[in-house]
């Protein structure tokens, strides 16, 4: 037999947790020091908040370029207002389209028809090399592009569970944006020197007007994706024996309708471009309508006709905001009208139209009224994607490049 060490009979694991159960319970006795120590005045510290490490405070630095955080809306905030305010934003569309957007800036509308001098511009044609260059731009916004997101999921209603597969590809938003720029560059390239020098063009500026109709407080934020100014205020011929689309009656519908009320808001308006710039005039705005961005305020579909209320609000902002900075806040009836053109697209059709603002007494439907003439739904193509590995367009339609360059050239 091997010799070996002695065991333990106890299990020195199981000895400790017994020992350390029962000195657990032990109640500590008090031997009436704390109290003693109080007597005499002496202070007495527990020890376990004594060992606990003490919060460190650190000043607050104002470092070059931070931000300063939003103020709280609330009642203190400066641009609180205890009336409220109707606003219409740009991403947000009019329920009843074209009328409220009539009733709300007091305006009629000849439809189908524009100015005689954009008219007669957009009958010369122009050299094939144009055309030409046009359909590259085309394909280039919808097909050569390198942006690879995620598109809009694919709904379809007779089958509204099934989940179809993600597809990416080019937003609309850089679609638009991609054929705008390419198609007024070329714009620029076959005008006039003399043209051109008379003209900015600037991109995503922001336009505000604020005005009352019927005791309401109205208020349009819209920007302007590109906004050609000149150095002197655009002037047009118009016809007087025009047939007008009259202002409706929305009833029972009111004209506020899907309209958010706010309180805080600024009650000036703003133009973009400050008075003392030369070329400050407003000649042409151009308006995208991206479908991922636009909708309603009840996320219903966008119809056609809230489209086409959009570009009228919308050129309603900017003249109406120009023509404040020349007269100030509370002038009514203008001592001379003030035209702007127009161009709203979502990148294959195309909206063309002219406002002449004449007044911004808006209430009611009688006295000196606005007037929108509008060219709608003109397609600049049919289709535009790869077909076979081969890139196709199809159904070009060379009319619209005609009126986009009288636009600019008018």
């Amino acid at each position: 037999m091997k010799l070996s060490q002695v065991l333990y009979r106890q299990h020195i694991g199981f000895m400790f947790k017994k020992h350390w159960m029962i000195q657990g319970k032990r109640v500590p006795v008090d031997t009436g020091v704390e109290d003693a120590l109080k007597a005499k005045g002496i202070p007495v510290e527990d020890a376990l908040e004594f060992v606990k490490d003490k919060p460190e405070t650190h000043e607050t630095l104002n470092i070059v370029g931070q931000y300063e955080l939003p103020l709280p809306l609330d009642e203190n905030h400066p641009n609180y207002k205890e009336k409220p305010c109707y606003t219409l934003k740009n991403t947000n569309v009019l329920l009843e389209g074209i009328s409220q957007a009539q009733v709300l800036t007091k305006t009629i509308i000849a439809e189908d028809k524009l100015p005689v001098k954009i008219e007669e511009l957009a009958q010369i044609a122009a050299p094939k090399a144009i055309h030409e260059n046009v359909k590259k731009a085309i394909l280039s916004a919808n097909v050569f592009d390198c942006e690879q997101e995620k598109l809009p999921k694919i709904k379809d209603p007779a089958r509204p569970a099934y989940n179809f597969p993600r597809i990416l590809g080019i937003t609309d938003r850089r679609r638009n944006q991609i054929l705008t720029n390419r198609l007024l560059q070329l714009i620029e390239k076959s005008s006039d020197t003399e043209v051109t020098q008379t003209k900015y063009v600037v991109n995503d500026v922001r336009a505000q007007t604020t005005f009352d109709k019927e005791d309401d407080l109205f208020q349009f934020q819209d920007i302007c994706n590109i906004l050609v100014t000149s150095n002197k205020p655009v002037k047009h011929e118009t016809e007087s024996d025009i047939p007008f689309v009259e202002i409706p009656d929305l009833y029972p519908i009111k004209h506020t309708i899907t309209l958010d009320m706010d309180h805080f808001y600024s009650e000036t308006s703003r133009y973009p471009i400050k008075p003392t710039v030369n070329m400050r005039h407003p000649h042409t705005t151009w308006l995208h309508y991206n479908a991922t961005e636009v909708g309603n305020l009840y996320e219903t579909p966008v119809t056609q006709n809230q489209i086409l209320g959009r570009s009228l609000t919308h050129a309603f902002t900017v003249a109406s905001a120009y023509a404040k900075q020349l007269h100030g806040e509370n002038v009514k009836d203008l001592p001379e009208p003030v035209y702007i053109n127009c161009i709203q697209t979502d990148g294959q059709n195309y909206h063309f139209g002219v406002l002449e603002l004449n007044t911004l007494n808006v209430d009611g439907n009688e006295g000196t009224k606005n007037v929108w003439y509008c060219k709608n739904n003109m397609q600049l193509y049919g289709t535009s994607k790869y077909f076979g590995g081969m890139p196709v367009l199809e159904n070009y339609n060379p009319k619209v490049y005609g009126y986009i360059n009288a636009f600019y050239n008018c």
